[in-house]
């Protein structure tokens, strides 16, 4: 049987079999399963493709599986308190995790913690990245969302008195928000988001504009939209899905949907959920929606039919749902990463330490690890080893058959006079080159 192109990742609050799974779009079979506890909604991501981090519900704690190793559990990391939600950047550099209303930020590479954000005033409940990794949004229960720039928060990382400020801060939803997406485009993209307000609002991520406000009669609580952004798609408390279409004309800022389907100012719906939708995610090829709800069950929808394909069933109510394209761990398990993960350190990291030499001279320092063996000791320079590396020069050449007999000093000075010659003749290059081409340049 051929691989699948796309897998779907689903975790579910009871926990009872296991904490996330791995399916196959195309035929719903299980592909492989993530053992330990449960994981928060909005507290599942992948990291480089290699691994899945999960923060568990009502427990300070972070666990990391490899791909490859299916059930085994590679590293469980402790944080100061239960991780309300959690994103990676796309590039797998910075993990940031938000425990209550404090955005912590980790760089993977060390497990240092970089810095504690803390603008929001009550618990975070989404964080979302660009395509590109340099801004973050996080939403909160005081009914804002931020917008971060990334590279402004870790140049000043190490000034502890100066508090980094969000490039937006947007105060329209009168209820928590409940979700967030991030479209494509980096510091273009357009974000939206839904809240208990009964509102889903789209924003412009570089000007900071509300660009349309959608208003229903039930409140809402998982949204996400197509890879060309023409479709948006909300989740509401009565297990109803609505299909935006944002392209439709005429064009409004502001629309009203009803839940009712004989409305008039009724949206294209999927219904099949009895519960609470939780979480939504499309196909890349913007064919098929995925959701999650309350009622334990994950559904598959054909998007231009509405009609669902495929329901998964589960043991208790769906947290999150993630659609990628099929990691290569998944397929060879006897792949193994390509690069290490750190422990996630809990106090704050000091980006630059003074330490003392060998010579006994202050030098400041920052521990990244680039590889995953130790680099060898390099062994102090002495004279001896010295002549040794002059010998081993020397016998390279093969018409000297006294070579061995002469004094190191001999073949050191020989050996400097040779690269005094090499280095006349490169001085000549230049100087020939500069005046050939500043001749040329003259006579055009």
């Amino acid at each position: 049987m051929a691989a699948p192109y796309e897998v779907v990742i689903t975790s579910e609050a009871s926990g009872q079999l296991w904490n996330s799974c791995v399916w196959d779009m195309s035929s719903g079979t299980s592909l492989a399963t993530f053992k330990g506890g449960s994981s928060n909604p909005r507290a599942l991501c992948m990291l480089g493709n290699e691994y899945l981090l999960g923060a568990l519900t009502n427990k300070p704690l972070i666990h990391v599986w490899t791909l490859g190793r299916r059930e085994q559990m590679q590293l469980r990391m402790v944080c100061s308190g239960p991780v309300s939600a959690m994103d990676v950047s796309p590039d797998g550099a910075y993990c940031v995790a938000a425990v209550g209303e404090k955005i912590h930020i980790w760089q993977v590479a060390t497990g240092n913690l970089l810095t504690v954000l803390t603008r929001h005033y009550q618990t975070v409940t989404c964080i979302k990245f660009t395509d590109d990794g340099g801004h973050f949004v996080t939403s909160s229960e005081d009914c804002l969302l931020l917008v971060w720039h990334l590279a402004s928060i870790l140049s000043n990382c190490h000034d502890l008195s100066r508090q980094p400020e969000p490039i937006h801060s947007w105060s329209s939803h009168s209820l928590p928000v409940t979700d967030i997406h991030v479209g494509h485009g980096g510091g273009r993209a357009r974000v939206a988001s839904v809240s208990l307000d009964h509102t889903c609002k789209l924003y412009d991520l570089s000007s900071g504009q509300l660009l349309c406000n959608f208003i229903f009669n039930i409140s809402l609580t998982a949204v996400t939209m197509d890879a060309a952004e023409y479709r948006l798609f909300v989740g509401g408390t009565n297990g109803v899905i609505y299909q935006i279409n944002l392209f439709e004309k005429p064009a409004k800022t502001e629309q009203h949907f009803h839940s009712s389907s004989s409305s008039k100012d009724s949206a294209p719906v999927f219904q099949g959920h009895s519960k609470q939708v939780t979480c939504l995610a499309v196909s890349f090829d913007d064919t098929v929606l995925v959701s999650g709800s309350n009622d334990c069950t994950v559904k598959l929808w054909d998007i231009s039919s509405r009609q669902c394909i495929r329901t998964i069933t589960h043991k208790g109510a769906i947290t999150n749902v993630l659609v990628m394209p099929t990691p290569h761990s998944i397929l060879n398990p006897d792949a193994r990463p390509t690069f290490l993960i750190q422990q996630f350190k809990r106090n704050l990291y000091t980006p630059m330490e003074t330490v003392a030499d060998e010579t006994g001279i202050q030098r400041e320092t920052v521990d990244i690890r680039i590889k995953k063996r130790k680099m060898e000791e390099v062994k102090p320079h002495n004279e001896n080893r010295h002549a040794e590396l002059l010998g081993e020069m020397s016998k390279g050449e093969g018409n000297d058959t006294d070579s061995q007999a002469r004094p190191p000093e001999d073949i050191e000075n020989e050996l400097k006079q040779k690269i005094e010659k090499i280095t006349q003749i490169n001085q000549q290059i230049y100087e020939y080159s500069v005046n050939e081409i500043l001749h040329n340049g003259n006579k055009n």
